[in-house]
């Protein structure tokens, strides 16, 4: 049975009683192994993470005492306030990282073991499982190998899930491979303006000179850098929004199913944009993380050597129609079972949920 649930767009926490900064953390706390669900009960997370910090962590007295004790008793307030809306595991965690860093203690923190491993699967006779948990630029020799490698069987099989949960993007290229199995018509395809600031176009320029373009792009990169000097200050389109028309549509796969979750994000989404134009793709499991509409980040130096800022240098052709940012991309189908957040390469509920699905569609 499909059941709905709410896995709604980021939650704003507000402190108002305390000025804390966002730490990195290095140690773990353990969460009384707690199962996390996709329609994940944050209200009960945040109950044992609480109660594990109050009895365990030896410095609980000593900053909840008698001088902050309102403070620390508004905040808690707040996290569950907070927590009762909050329907997803990765936003549940950002909460579950406010509360700890009421402590200011470095070695209290949580630890998140995302998945990272590739695998391809034949799940049954009629159905065949691609996981990829990154698009990151290192990551396209292993999607092309996987593709090219199988592609007899991919285009034999009536029904393929690619799962994508625990993918946190990179960058486009790496799954062009991708997209005509999944391509079933002509779309149109958005676009990206580059903002042609003093300081983005020194960024390429520099980039350019040192080498740092990637191998096949230098006369592409010359071009906007032409362009972007004859608008300074504006906003510039290179490649304008085309129509995708390809000569192959392969009979096989008939039904494509992607696996989403709400850590996928930036280029991810931009597959599930691209992909979900197939009349053959279906969206299963959880809203996106929403991290879209400004793209294309390198980083910016600021003075002290090894200290950088990624900033975006685009934005999408979109806006300001249709947003994806704090938003994110909503699955055609809700998936309500346990969350896995370190799946490795196994076939687990979710992939079986995705898999009668499509062999009874």
């Amino acid at each position: 049975m499909i059941t709905k649930q709410k896995c709604g767009p980021l939650v704003n926490i507000k402190t108002q009683t305390l000025n804390m900064m966002k730490k990195l953390f290095t140690l773990l706390v353990l969460l009384a192994q707690t199962v996390y669900g996709q329609n994940c009960d944050c209200t009960k997370q945040l109950e044992n993470l609480i109660t594990k910090v109050k009895y365990d962590y030896p410095g609980f007295s000593d900053k909840v005492n008698d001088l902050t004790r309102s403070a620390y008793d508004m905040l808690e307030k707040e996290m569950y306030d907070n927590a009762s809306q909050t329907f997803s595991f990765h936003r549940c965690s950002l909460i579950l990282d406010q509360y700890l860093d009421y402590f200011h203690d470095a070695h209290l923190h949580l630890s998140i073991e995302t998945n990272r491993y590739w695998a391809y699967k034949k799940v049954t006779d009629s159905t065949i499982m691609i996981r990829i948990p990154s698009f990151s630029f290192s990551s396209k020799d292993i999607i092309d190998s996987l593709i090219t490698t199988n592609i007899n069987e991919l285009t034999s099989i009536p029904n393929l899930i690619i799962d994508l949960r625990g993918n946190g993007g990179g960058i486009d290229y790496s799954f062009l491979k991708l997209l005509p199995l999944v391509y079933s018509h002509p779309y149109v395809s958005d676009a990206v303006e580059w903002y042609a600031s003093e300081g983005n176009l020194k960024s390429f320029e520099d980039a350019l000179r040192n080498g740092k373009i990637r191998k096949g792009s230098e006369e592409w990169t010359k071009k906007l850098i032409k362009l972007m000097n004859e608008h300074r200050g504006e906003f510039v389109v290179l490649d304008p929004p085309d129509t995708v028309k390809r000569d192959t549509v392969y009979p096989n796969p008939r039904n494509v199913g992607i696996i989403i979750d709400d850590y996928c994000g930036s280029s991810c989404e931009q597959f599930i944009l691209d992909a979900k134009h197939s009349a053959k793709v279906i969206l299963f499991g959880c809203q996106t993380y929403g991290v879209l509409d400004y793209s294309n980040t390198s980083p910016e130096p600021l003075g002290i050597e090894g200290l950088n800022v990624y900033i975006p240098k685009t934005r999408s052709t979109r806006l300001p129609e249709n947003p994806i940012d704090n938003i994110g991309i909503k699955p055609d189908i809700e998936i309500n079972l346990p969350y896995n957040l370190n799946v490795r390469d196994n076939v687990d509920d979710w992939v079986l949920f995705v898999k009668d699905y499509l062999e009874n569609f």
